[in-house]
């Protein structure tokens, strides 16, 4: 209803594949896997606001793969009230099998993964860094010439700005940014436009 976007990110060698943010629709998120004969070995989060996270707990369900999130969002994936389910009459709980640490890097469907922790659109998000294919999944943490709302449970406006800017930034220009809503953008068109970015970084 909110027009989140999903992300299925596969290897052509060995048709496995982690979905980052299984919004909704886990039967049509399960549908296009099995069109295209891919395996999901990993479901990514990047927060836990409820039209991010509606369809993991089926999509895990029915691939065995495992949920993953960073470590200070367990609270609030668990808890409708703050993830925002409730307010919708879906009311949604989870528990991740597997925490991350900031800067922590992953092994998953033949990707290198690391995780970089950018708390403020909520406590406990997250960013996902694919390690040499120059690709990010930014969540609601930064948008096309923009930054995701802070006036949710466990948001913080400042906070948000500096994860931006001390962790996003030390990205390369080419960088490609796959954000939660709207369309793709890149590090470097952030760095040249984007208000809220230290040009100085």
């Amino acid at each position: 209803m909110v027009q989140t976007n999903c992300y299925i990110v596969s290897n052509e060698e060995t048709k496995e594949a982690i979905v980052v943010d299984p919004a909704d629709q886990a039967d049509k998120i399960e549908q296009y896997l099995k069109a295209n004969d891919l395996v999901c070995k990993g479901i990514l989060l990047t927060h836990g606001h409820f039209d991010h996270i509606m369809a993991a707990a089926q999509l895990a369900a029915s691939t065995g793969a495992k949920i993953h999130a960073q470590e200070e969002e367990a609270g609030l994936l668990e808890d409708p009230m703050l993830n925002a389910s409730i307010q919708f009459r879906q009311e949604c709980s989870l528990v991740p099998e597997v925490l991350l640490k900031d800067q922590e890097v992953l092994q998953l469907a033949g990707f290198t993964v690391k995780v970089i922790h950018t708390p403020g659109h909520t406590a406990g998000g997250a960013c996902y860094y694919f390690v040499g294919h120059g690709v990010l999944f930014s969540g609601d943490t930064l948008f096309r010439e923009d930054i995701g709302r802070y006036d949710l449970p466990t948001g913080d406006g400042k906070v948000l700005v500096e994860s931006i800017n001390s962790k996003l930034m030390l990205l390369e220009d080419q960088v490609v940014v796959y954000p939660g809503h709207g369309a793709p953008t890149t590090i470097g068109h952030e760095r040249d436009n984007n208000r809220y970015i230290n040009k100085g970084w």
